[in-house]
């Protein structure tokens, strides 16, 4: 087919959406022939500065989202294409095209808006009523996560047929070799994201801590983000930042993945998470909060184990602890958490289920 892909980021760029928006790119690209288009129209506007979203009055930037909506239309139009794809809050709600439009995301701005702080209601209102408008007009939306779904069907009373779930891959290169029967002496802990805060990242770093007071071997390695106050010691290691599109970065990620024992996560808030997929392809477990989307990557003792938002750092080493002292079942933990990335959390599996939805929305708006 050929697939006109609508978004304001450049897919090409790996570090984009933490990789996301490139590997879907990609992958739909081994089927179709995918064209971009977006982002001349934004680079033409300079409409989404980043200070944009903080204009004083919404009206203003509600007339701009239908300039951009005329001027996609204009290029739509004149493009031979089977649908349209991807999506963008700002860049369907008021197309007029006479092409089926399917969706993709992890989030609404519904439910992402407290995560971002926002505070203005008036904002809030114009851009829940934008977002209602695209999501009426999307023939097919498909999401990651159940609960986004559910979100999503409910608030903004959307048809739930319309909807599908599809899970994320794994932004990593295609991995083929791993290790189940890891080293056990010591147990290493990794913590993910650029948010140190908003990451759960001082809960990870507590938790650490009364590990090391309990006698328990154990090293915390960090990465994408330079916490305040950390104490130097040799167990505890900080990467502030890996570039993905980096070969050597690229490696140094999957090389510590790929001795750890568990990827902590206590997240405040997340709508997904594609570093649980990451973990999942070198067989390691996430200890994660049960919040937002997180229960879809990872299942209650198949590729993890969810803990309340409201746990504690104790909370989290006692887990941390009590798994992986019982080496019989950590090991079979390990297996099944591969198991989840082969059978859902991988690329291939996610575009199969693309193509069949991409297939099915095609031949039901040509009825």
């Amino acid at each position: 087919m050929n697939i006109l892909f609508l978004t304001r980021y450049d897919p090409s760029d790996i570090n984009t959406w933490s990789g996301t928006l490139f590997h879907i790119y990609n992958k739909l690209k081994e089927d179709h022939h995918v064209i971009p288009l977006g982002m001349e129209v934004i680079n033409q506007l300079g409409f989404f500065t980043k200070d944009n979203f903080q204009r004083k009055d919404p009206g203003n930037e509600y007339r701009y989202i239908k300039i951009i909506n005329k001027l996609l239309s204009e290029r739509i139009n004149k493009i031979d294409c089977d649908l349209i794809f991807f999506g963008d809050l700002y860049f369907v709600p008021f197309l007029e095209i006479n092409k089926p439009i399917i969706r993709l995301s992890d989030v609404t701005y519904h439910s992402f808006k407290e995560y971002l702080d926002v505070r203005d209601a008036e904002v809030i209102k114009m851009t829940e009523e934008i977002e209602k408008k695209g999501l009426e007009k999307y023939d097919t939306i498909i999401y990651s996560s159940e609960w986004m779904k559910k979100s999503t069907t409910e608030y903004y009373n959307i048809l739930p047929d319309k909807v599908h779930v599809v899970e994320f891959g794994a932004n990593i290169p295609n991995l083929k070799e791993y290790t189940i029967n890891i080293d056990m002496d010591i147990c290493r802990l990794v913590f993910i994201g650029r948010n140190w805060e908003k990451k759960g990242g001082n809960k990870v770093l507590e938790a650490y801590k009364k590990l090391k007071t309990d006698g328990f071997p154990c090293t915390l390695t960090i990465i994408g983000c330079m916490p305040n106050v950390i104490p130097k010691e040799k167990d505890l290691i900080i990467i502030p930042f890996l570039d993905k599109s980096r070969k050597r970065d690229m490696e140094k990620l999957c090389q510590i993945l790929s001795e750890s024992h568990f990827l902590v996560l206590p997240t405040e808030y997340d709508a997904f998470g594609i570093v649980f997929c990451e973990a999942s392809a070198y067989a390691v477990p996430s200890i994660a909060a049960n919040v937002g989307g997180v229960n879809q990557p990872v299942r209650e003792g198949k590729n993890g184990y969810l803990l309340p938002l409201n746990a504690t750092a104790d909370d989290y080493a006692g887990k941390i602890k009590s798994v992986f002292t019982d080496k019989e079942s950590y090991l079979q933990l390990r297996k099944s958490s591969r198991h989840e990335f082969e059978t859902r959390l991988n690329w291939d599996v996610w575009k199969n289920k693309v193509n069949e939805i991409l297939k099915t929305t095609v031949k039901e708006y040509e009825k």
